[in-house]
C-alpha cells in the first residue's frame, strides 16, 4: 500500500468509526407529562421501575401511562428516555387489562 491509500484507508476507518458513536440528531418525541402529574408519585414509581423496583407503581398510574399516545419517549432522567412501551410492557404484567 502506498502513502496515498493509507490515508484513504485511515479517513474511511475514521469517518465510519465516529458515525458510529454518534447520537442520532433525530428529535424524539417525548411523551406529554401532564397525565402523570395528575397521579400522586406516578413519575417517581415510573422512575424507580427503570431499575425494576415496581412495588410503588399503583394501579391508577398505570392507566395514566396507557393514556399517553403510542411511540413517544418518557424521559425518566435527564439525557435519558425509555420508550412508552417499556412502561405500557411493565404495566401490563403487574396489572392485567381485564376483557
Amino acid at each position: 500500500m502506498n502513502m496515498k491509500q493509507k490515508k484513504v484507508m485511515f479517513l474511511l476507518v475514521a469517518l465510519i468509526s465516529a458515525s458510529m458513536v454518534r447520537e442520532t440528531e433525530a428529535d424524539a418525541e417525548y411523551c406529554p407529562p401532564k397525565a402523570l402529574d395528575n397521579e400522586d408519585g406516578c413519575y417517581y414509581a415510573l422512575r424507580i421501575a427503570t431499575d425494576g423496583d415496581i412495588r410503588w407503581l399503583s394501579k391508577e398510574c398505570c392507566t395514566a401511562v396507557r393514556t399517553l399516545p403510542d411511540g413517544c419517549y418518557l424521559l425518566a432522567f435527564p439525557g435519558k428516555a425509555y420508550p412508552l412501551d417499556f412502561f405500557t410492557t411493565i404495566c401490563d404484567k403487574k396489572f392485567p387489562i381485564e376483557k
